[in-house]
């Protein structure tokens, strides 16, 4: 029972810290505002990218290849 309770902790923590990175962009890629890090998305190269709304989270993720993500100065 203590390695099941361990690993559920351990898998659990995973999670936390992957879902807790920080985007690479400061600037949204579709409207080219600042973002709001409740809005955020992974790339096809898993980086987590954030937008300024939802509906530009939506756009990014129908066609990704379409905007040019800029990285954090």
């Amino acid at each position: 029972m203590k390695t099941l309770l361990t690993l559920l902790a351990l898998a659990s923590a995973l999670t936390f810290s992957a879902a807790a990175a920080e985007p690479v962009n400061s600037e949204c890629p579709v409207c080219h505002k600042d973002v709001r890090l409740i809005f955020h998305s992974n790339s096809k190269d898993g980086k987590r990218v954030a937008f300024a709304t939802a509906e530009c989270k939506g756009k990014f993720d129908r066609t990704p290849g379409k905007y040019q993500v800029k990285p954090k100065s």
